[in-house]
């Protein structure tokens, strides 16, 4: 059965994100409603890549059915093969994707750098990564860091909520990150990005 589903888009308003629609990237999926997971067609791929919503080797997303709020996540590998992790961060949205072999099997809302720290963009290898970290320069407890940057960006545990901002980090929920580092590896590579805004 050959359907669409509307590609992860952020709610700017609430700062919650939510799957909604946006003609300008429809997905056309080929598994039914019911299935968890959602094949992307070529075609979709291209524009979403093109629009910075999704990362080039996607093969598929989870199909999330109700608006993620802060502190919220799925994760689900059930029927995923063994394969490369890989990690897609968008700005924008305010969300995170975990793929394994290009098959999307985590996705949460984030918090991220404000205005004067704001994270970086581009693709960084995990550099290093701590189980119990303490930043000694902000006094701040970062569980499950895994360190992208020689300045001290990473992505790690923090606290949840609206309107929260990091100093450049990206933000992620508990226990999202406790997954996210039992997966991931040196090496692996995390894209941030800032998907295009929808119209422009």
């Amino acid at each position: 059965m050959v359907g669409s589903f509307a590609v992860v888009s952020y709610a700017a308003d609430t700062r919650e994100s939510e799957r909604m629609l946006d003609q300008a990237t429809r997905l056309e999926v080929t598994e039914p409603d019911s299935s968890a997971r959602m094949d992307l067609s070529k075609q979709s791929l291209s524009k979403a890549v093109a629009a910075k919503l999704l990362p080039a080797n996607a093969r598929s997303l989870l199909r999330v059915r109700t608006k993620l709020r802060h502190g919220e996540y799925i994760w689900n590998d059930e029927g995923v093969p063994a394969g490369n992790i890989s990690v897609f961060v968008d700005i924008r949205r305010q969300m995170i994707s975990v793929f394994r072999g290009g098959h999307e099997i985590g996705t949460a809302v984030v918090v991220y750098g404000g205005e004067g720290h704001e994270s970086p963009i581009g693709k960084f290898p995990i550099r290093s990564k701590y189980r119990d970290y303490h930043s000694r320069t902000y006094d701040a407890a970062m569980p499950h860091s895994m360190f992208l940057t020689n300045d001290g960006v990473a992505i790690h545990g923090n606290v949840m909520a609206a309107y929260r901002a990091t100093k450049g980090c990206i933000g992620l929920p508990p226990e999202f990150a406790k997954l996210l580092f039992s997966v991931a590896h040196k090496g692996d590579i995390v894209e941030i990005a800032h998907s295009v805004e929808p119209g422009a």
